[in-house]
């Protein structure tokens, strides 16, 4: 995936307005798969070890989050696990969307846990196609004055083999970890 993005970024040039310091992205809740959340907690205990300063800051930037989600949680509040279903579906677009994530440091605007990141962190900002009509979805700050084809001619084929799905699917049953959570519970843990 990193490969993908950094072919992607020389090919998307000026276009591509993703830099470090550039987080609008990093505000709202999203939900996040049991191995994103894997990666987050191994990154966290890499920056336990490395800076254990900025590692705590983080821990307390994600309980002080969920302790202003958790009144609304549209999910598990004891497991951190998101409810399914249309109406669940309808809770969660309105849930949180003003809340930066826990991973951003508010000083620098950069994410403290990068190379960690969830996929839909790795894959926000070049054009990438979503949801049942295949449209191609951008970040509104990228490829401002493209046209419909300079944007084409950039997309990014995230998962071309479903490699994500697959190893989420082993890693949950592996782990005995199930369902979609968010940035903050599984930096609260």
């Amino acid at each position: 995936m990193d490969a993908a993005l950094a072919q992607n970024a020389v090919k998307s040039g000026d276009l591509l307005a993703c830099r470090p310091g550039c987080c609008q992205c990093c505000i709202g809740v999203f939900e996040i798969s049991q191995l994103d959340a894997a990666r987050l907690r191994q990154g966290l205990a890499e920056l336990d070890r490395s800076d254990p300063k900025r590692a705590k800051e983080i821990r307390l930037r994600a309980k002080s989050s969920m302790r202003r989600l958790l009144p609304n949680y549209p999910g598990d509040k004891k497991t951190g696990v998101l409810a399914t279903g249309t109406e669940a579906e309808e809770a969660f677009a309105d849930f949180g969307n003003e809340e930066p994530c826990p991973a951003l440091d508010p000083e620098t605007g950069t994410c403290d846990l990068y190379s960690n990141r969830p996929m839909t962190c790795r894959v926000f900002g070049p054009p990438v196609r979503s949801g049942t009509e295949g449209g191609l979805g951008v970040c509104e700050l990228c490829f401002q004055g493209a046209n419909e084809q300079q944007i084409a001619a950039c997309e990014l084929v995230a998962d071309p083999g479903d490699l994500e799905s697959r190893v989420t699917k082993e890693y949950e049953k592996s782990s005995g970890r199930h369902g979609r959570t968010i940035v903050a519970w599984c930096l609260a843990e």
